[in-house]
């Protein structure tokens, strides 16, 4: 049986945390370029579209320095795998949204706001972690290891 250290508990949180603080900064990069070029007179369907184009990059910046340290220098093919994961979730998080509004008569906006995030941001770390970065390994102390009857065999 697979368990985790207490280094890579502390590890793994480290991690899922760091993933939580790209995520914010990214959404409000995106908030701040909307909010700035709408201010300048931009249109707001536009102006959506180059916030979430710069949010998504500086995502995956944050992300594969941060979150997944992948080694070496950006690569165009990972930024390709990471905003298809991206968008993929975003449209996710889109029809749940939509759902939830549809189906659950109590709904406001922001509980469907919360749900659809919710399940995207799980989906988007799974994409992110096997799919974008996929060849990147996790540090050491985050690897589960086995426990001592495991390796024993006495479990």
């Amino acid at each position: 049986m697979a368990v985790v250290s207490g280094a890579g508990l502390v590890a793994s949180i480290r991690h899922l945390a760091v993933f939580g603080v790209a995520g914010l900064t990214a959404f409000a990069i995106d908030a701040a370029i909307l909010s700035l070029l709408v201010a300048l007179g931009a249109d707001p369907y536009l102006a959506r579209l180059v916030a979430i184009g710069c949010a998504m990059v500086a995502g995956w910046l944050i992300n594969r320095t941060w979150t997944f340290r992948a080694p070496g220098p950006p690569r165009l093919r990972e930024f390709l795998r990471y905003a298809s994961v991206a968008s993929l979730s975003a449209s996710i998080n889109y029809v749940v949204y939509a759902l939830v509004l549809m189906l659950w008569a109590n709904a406001t906006p922001f509980r469907a706001l919360v749900a659809g995030s919710a399940v995207a941001t799980v989906l988007s770390y799974l994409g992110y972690r096997l799919f974008a970065f996929a060849e990147v390994r996790p540090p050491a102390s985050a690897r589960p290891v086995a426990s001592n009857s495991a390796r024993s065999g006495t479990e």
